[in-house]
């Protein structure tokens, strides 16, 4: 069925070959452009016949853009810069703000894969802004999906992380502008006054007003369905989050050199480098994904800032005598620092666990 459709397509272009040129090509782009979403292979066939040389500035402009996101809605990494740019020149003084937006959104897809890292940012955001003068929230969507991506590629979770609440908003509107539901009321005031115009009918004419009040808490029911609805995405939202505030933490080089501690001779006389930047970003990090400084704060605000880069080394579960050298200090004498920290400061002197066991315990899981 799918070649039989195919060979329909070119029998088509093949009778619209005999009209004039322009014609010709404009049918085929038209039925390429149309066929995009759907059927991708039939619109690649459909370009691979039009001849580039019968073409004048805009058509070439189409062609090539149209090529370019075939390329990109397929998977195929790109390997030149050529025809988009050739697109994104045309419609950057001919385009509308839609066409503006498209080119640069796959100028920016295109020098993504070629490691051209600052224009493809700069790209990304142009047609992050264009698209939103245009309204058009599902183009709007896939610009900040695929711009995640890019983040992702370089290590950027916070812009990724960014992109993914904007694509998620984005499709919101879209769901809510293809809806057909009645607008919320926006205030109370507005809810008392249909409920007291309610009762009013409900007084005149018994019959029609209790129509009007089943009616009334239908639309309630389907708000609640909605509302229900949003929960459920913003919770999927929060947990995607989460995963991402996770994968900073165990993607960290910080942490991992943290984790290096545990792994070396403790009779090793060479100290592995920890700087003041590397303190500061751990207990940061910690307190980003766990809240472990706030909460320890928050039992006892007497803790200074060693005690917390001491109980940031024993949330990682790294013993004394691998970081006693580090803190400049024995391990005899961070053994007897850290049993202080818990009984007289942490006030836990009756606690059976351990200060690493207490520290674990509150920074078990993510915020």
């Amino acid at each position: 069925m799918n070649n039989l459709r195919i060979l329909l397509y070119m029998m088509l272009l093949s009778l619209a070959a005999c009209h004039p040129e322009g014609t010709s090509v404009k049918q085929g782009l038209d039925k390429a452009a149309q066929l995009m979403e759907q059927d991708p292979d039939t619109a690649s066939i459909i370009l691979e016949t039009i001849q580039s040389s019968q073409m004048n500035e805009a058509q070439l402009a189409e062609y090539n853009l149209l090529c370019t996101q075939l390329n990109e809605d397929k998977n195929i990494p790109h390997s030149s810069d050529k025809q988009i740019r050739q697109a994104a020149s045309y419609y950057e003084k001919n385009g509308d703000e839609y066409q503006k937006s498209k080119a640069y959104y796959y100028l920016a897809c295109v020098e993504s894969d070629l490691e051209q890292k600052e224009d493809a940012e700069i790209h990304f955001k142009e047609a992050i802004k264009l698209a939103k003068e245009t309204e058009e929230y599902d183009h709007l969507a896939k610009i900040c999906k695929r711009c995640s991506l890019y983040y992702q590629k370089y290590g950027n979770f916070d812009e990724a992380l960014e992109m993914e609440r904007k694509a998620y908003a984005s499709q919101l509107m879209l769901n809510d502008n293809k809806s057909d539901s009645s607008v919320i009321l926006s205030s109370a005031l507005g809810m008392f006054g249909v409920m007291s115009l309610l009762l009013g009918l409900l007084w005149q004419k018994n019959r029609h007003a209790l129509s009007q009040l089943d009616l009334f808490k239908e639309e309630i029911l389907k708000k609640d369905v909605e509302s229900d609805k949003l929960m459920l995405q913003c919770n999927h939202l929060e947990e995607k989050y989460q995963s991402l505030q996770l994968h900073i933490y165990e993607s960290s080089p910080v942490v991992s050199k943290v984790r290096q501690f545990k792994e070396r001779n403790v009779l090793s006389s060479k100290i592995p480098s920890f700087s003041e930047k590397d303190w500061t970003e751990l207990l940061r990090l910690q307190e980003n994904v766990y809240g472990l400084v706030s909460k320890l704060k928050e039992i006892s605000p007497k803790l200074t800032e060693e005690d917390l880069r001491v109980c940031a080394f024993l949330r990682e579960g790294v013993q004394p005598a691998y970081f006693a050298d580090l803190m400049k200090l024995t391990t005899e004498t961070l053994t007897r620092r850290i049993s202080r920290i818990k009984t007289e400061k942490l006030m836990l002197a009756n606690s059976k666990e351990s200060l690493e066991d207490i520290v674990k315990s509150l920074g078990a899981s993510p915020l």
